[in-house]
């Protein structure tokens, strides 16, 4: 009897020791729960604090001027020099219209002035070909102008450099010199002429006429207004095209930068002049470097027309969507052009300070990314 005591409390002893020995034992989930936790708590820290001094876009975009090439006059297509997604040179033939009809109106209209210009005596073919010269100076003119608002509007958003927007000041300049030089060519012809053959009503209908026909002809061949890339060119010979109808996208390589959706909250701390890292989806395993050009301060959100009442917005669940503002960013040098298609998609984080530790997991943050546009 007191053997079997023994011997059982001997398999007490040993089921405790059994028991102990599990107990010290580390708790593998528990200390796997305890390391997801701390890094959920450093990522929800570095979210909330990171996003003020390096905040991050993924809703950002490249982006390039993009002109619908749409003829000044209407007729059937009857040349056409360039399809669609190919690149041109700046002044190169896009497509034509049948010049014919043209080309018949301004063989009236010069013969109109030339029948004008018997009943009133010589001196009418230099007063003509003097206008015409200033008409087409004038052309010029504005066309260089209307090129030039664009290249002034980015010189006032900092897009492009001082030294860039003074070249299209001396072009303008130069254009100018020429219409003043034309006019004053044709005032020389005029007085030649004389004030009775100049002043007839049938002279200045006449040149008027002739101007007409001269640009309109001009206009039925479509060039490219800069360096860049045709697209969208669904048209064939034949096809009609009407006077302001779109034919042809063209987009423009020459000025080229990054369109930015921040969240607002994110905006306190951003300023013109920040770093930028850039992530294009066209250029897997890259990080290009940027800087903030502008900051917008504005968008549309108001949908009622005057004199209605304002709908309120209704809300999406039960956290709302944060508002996002454009924030312009340019490279601080261009990449290939080949990467930079109208539209492509990137990710940016911006470095609004020299926080070390912050601006060193952003550009930890930045590389991951750049690398995982391999799999999306």
């Amino acid at each position: 009897m007191s053997d079997t005591k023994t011997k059982t409390n001997d398999s007490l002893e040993e089921l405790e020791n059994i028991q102990n020995e599990e107990s010290s034992k580390p708790d593998l989930a528990q200390r796997l729960s305890k390391i997801i936790l701390s890094l959920a708590l450093l990522y929800f820290l570095w979210y909330v604090i990171g996003d003020r001094l390096t905040p991050i876009s993924d809703q950002a975009r490249v982006r390039a001027f993009v002109i619908p090439m749409v003829p000044q006059v209407s007729g059937q297509i009857s040349n056409i020099y360039v399809g669609g997604d190919k690149k041109v040179k700046k002044g190169d033939a896009l497509f034509e219209i049948d010049p014919r009809d043209y080309q018949f109106k301004l063989e009236k209209a010069e013969a109109n002035l030339e029948m004008a210009g018997q009943e009133i005596g010589a001196g009418i073919a230099s007063v003509s070909a003097a206008k015409a010269r200033v008409d087409k100076a004038e052309a010029d003119l504005i066309t260089k102008q209307m090129n030039a608002s664009r290249v002034f509007a980015m010189e006032a958003k900092g897009i492009i450099s001082g030294s860039d927007a003074d070249k299209t000041r001396g072009t303008i300049t130069q254009a100018e010199l020429e219409v003043v030089n034309a006019k004053a060519a044709f005032e020389e012809a005029q007085q030649k002429l004389g004030k009775k053959g100049a002043s007839n009503p049938k002279i200045i209908t006449a040149l008027a006429e002739l101007s007409t026909a001269q640009l309109n002809l001009d206009r039925t061949v479509i060039r490219a207004p800069s360096d860049g890339v045709i697209s969208y060119a669904k048209v064939n010979v034949g096809y009609y095209a009407a006077q302001g109808s779109k034919i042809m996208t063209f987009i423009s390589n020459q000025y080229v930068w990054i369109e930015a959706g921040f969240r607002e909250n994110s905006l306190g701390n951003l300023k013109s002049g920040d770093a930028v890292d850039i992530v294009l989806d066209s250029a897997p395993g890259q990080v290009f470097a940027g800087r903030v050009r502008t900051i917008g301060y504005g968008v549309s959100f108001d949908q009622s027309k005057p004199g209605e009442l304002p709908t309120p917005e209704k809300p999406q669940g039960w956290m709302r969507d944060p508002q996002r503002f454009t924030t312009i960013i340019t490279f601080v040098e261009q990449p290939d052009k080949r990467l930079l298609r109208e539209g492509g998609q990137a990710d940016v984080i911006a470095y609004t300070g020299d926080s070390f530790i912050f601006n060193s997991l952003g550009k930890i943050w930045v590389r991951i990314t750049s690398f995982l546009t391999y799999l999306y």
